[in-house]
């Protein structure tokens, strides 16, 4: 009996592993084949690190980032009643003009304290080759606690986007000249700001201008008034028992 039970479990063994064998024999000659014939390899079959980013990006709405002690924040503090995170591109128009009508919003309903909001880097280098040098920038100001002051120069003034231009609002907000040019070329701030743009994806991000107000996303351009309407609305439910 236990020989016959042995033999059983045997030929089944034997069965689980030619059926195995064949499986991936047939995805190995698939892939080939593919590969051969200009086909792409289906996505479950590649490592994350060949996906493209269009692959990568989950599919639904954006989902907000978690809100890390490192975030650099343009208005309002922790205590805040209201969050706003913007996902942005300082060589962008259109985030440019979001950074604007964020302020003048915050101005509408009082320039309150009560309205918290967080910068998060997504150049697009596809499109802006500057923005990268642009984000390291207002990095490097941080450094020095003087990221919104160059935040506000690169939205406001910014035109050439050059080093010449980066130097020279550095000056104007009393930057430490050698200490801001051994920053600008640190490769920590590159990396640093590539995985902002890895985080971004990974949230389903697509695009700058983006927005998470309270965990809401906003895709595309908010202009001030509709910003202000949607904050007095916020803090409405803030402060009600």
């Amino acid at each position: 009996m236990d020989r016959q039970r042995l033999t059983i479990l045997l030929v089944l063994a034997l069965i689980f592993l030619g059926a195995t064998t064949f499986y991936f024999a047939q995805v190995a000659h698939d892939s080939k084949t593919r590969f051969r014939a200009g086909y792409p390899v289906p996505t479950n079959l590649l490592p994350q690190d060949l996906l493209t980013t269009d692959q990568k990006i989950p599919t639904g709405p954006p989902t907000p980032p978690d809100i890390r002690p490192t975030d650099p924040i343009l208005s309002g503090n922790a205590s805040s009643s209201v969050t706003v995170i913007m996902f942005g591109d300082f060589q962008s128009e259109t985030s440019r003009q979001e950074a604007i009508a964020i302020d003048d919003a915050i101005k509408l309903v009082g320039g309150t304290r009560d309205i918290r909001v967080i910068w998060r880097d997504f150049p697009l280098t596809s499109e802006h080759s500057k923005a990268v040098m642009l984000a390291t920038a207002a990095r490097c100001a941080g450094a020095e606690n003087k990221f919104k002051s160059m935040h506000d120069l690169i939205v406001s003034e910014g035109k050439d986007f050059d080093e010449a231009e980066i130097l020279r609002f550095a000056r104007k907000i009393g930057l430490n000249e050698q200490n801001f040019a051994i920053c600008m070329r640190d490769p920590a701030q590159t990396f640093h700001i590539s995985k902002d743009a890895e985080d971004a994806i990974m949230h389903g991000i697509k695009g700058v201008p983006t927005l998470f107000i309270d965990g809401f996303p906003f895709v595309g351009f908010v202009d001030a008034q509709s910003l202000a309407t949607i904050f007095r609305r916020d803090l409405t439910i803030s402060t009600t028992p």
